[in-house]
């Protein structure tokens, strides 16, 4: 799935999979009104996270209808095949091939997206890509770049909603989260690289949303308060830090904090001209 220019916007179809499910036609959200529209849209979630992929009847009926009885099984599978395919293409005169759903054999099923389909999740995975080419041929602004557009995406939670909390979501959600993680961490490197404080404070802080025992956003932090001339807030964080180690992982101080903890304890302090926020100016994608 090719995503296209503009941010989708050229697109035909164009489906989010940050924070509740939603897929247009143009304007027009998909399902809103079919009924039996949730195992459709089941299966749709399947296809747009597997393009191109070959999967058997028997596959599908595994995600949305395995405490069904086989025969009815079998049953409710092609209901709910029709109910896309009418969904997508509502036009579509009986026995007409779909455009996206392509049936081989007596079993299986792919879907082919072609240019006339979007979804952020794939957009995250470009964007990704993206970033790491700029990273390896050493664009550090280019890369900061594309990775804070990884974090913009997901920023939401990978279907959100509760239909989605099936077992088989189960590793894409660890597949986004690894790309945001690996995002973030290179945009806090990155920036203190450049000496971009304010950049790699707000990072920091997001990392530590999602990963409270990260070390080195905690380090980012504390040492954007010393810079600052604030060593009693440096020392408010770290040890905020270290005595969450503590208490929740049973881990004491390794010797980088121990000897951040004796500069800070080493400062002088005087007044900040300004001060650090955790909250950023970043708006989601």
């Amino acid at each position: 799935m090719v995503p296209p220019a503009g941010r989708g916007t050229r697109a035909t179809y164009r489906a989010y999979l940050f924070g509740p499910f939603r897929v247009f036609k143009g304007q027009e959200v998909l399902g809103r009104h079919r009924q039996r529209r949730g195992k459709a849209l089941l299966l749709l979630k399947w296809f747009l996270l597997n393009p191109g992929k070959p999967v058997s009847m028997d596959q599908l009926i595994e995600l949305g209808w395995q405490d069904t009885a086989p025969e009815k099984a079998a049953s409710n599978f092609h209901v709910g095949m029709h109910c896309l395919r009418r969904m997508l293409e509502p036009d579509l005169r009986p026995g007409q091939e779909s455009s996206f759903i392509h049936r081989s054999g007596t079993n299986f099923y792919r879907f082919e997206a072609g240019d006339g389909w979007w979804s952020d999740a794939h957009e995250v995975e470009r964007l990704f890509e993206q970033a790491r080419g700029s990273d390896a041929r050493g664009d550090a602004r280019r890369a900061c770049f594309y990775y804070s557009r990884v974090t913009a995406y997901t920023v939401r939670r990978f279907l959100e909603d509760e239909e989605s909390q099936q077992p088989w979501l189960a590793p894409y959600r660890r597949q986004y989260e690894g790309l945001c993680s690996q995002a973030l961490i290179r945009l806090i490197q990155l920036h203190r690289a450049r000496g971009e404080l304010d950049e790699a404070v707000e990072y920091a802080y997001e990392k530590l949303r999602l990963d409270p025992y990260n070390e080195l956003a905690a380090t980012t932090i504390v040492e954007g308060h010393l810079q600052l001339g604030r060593p009693a807030h440096a020392l408010r964080e770290l040890s905020g830090f270290l005595s969450s180690l503590e208490r929740d992982l049973g881990a004491v101080a390794g010797r980088d904090l121990l000897a951040l903890r004796e500069r800070i304890m080493q400062a002088p302090p005087h007044a900040p001209e300004r001060a650090l926020s955790p909250t950023g100016s970043r708006g989601p994608a």
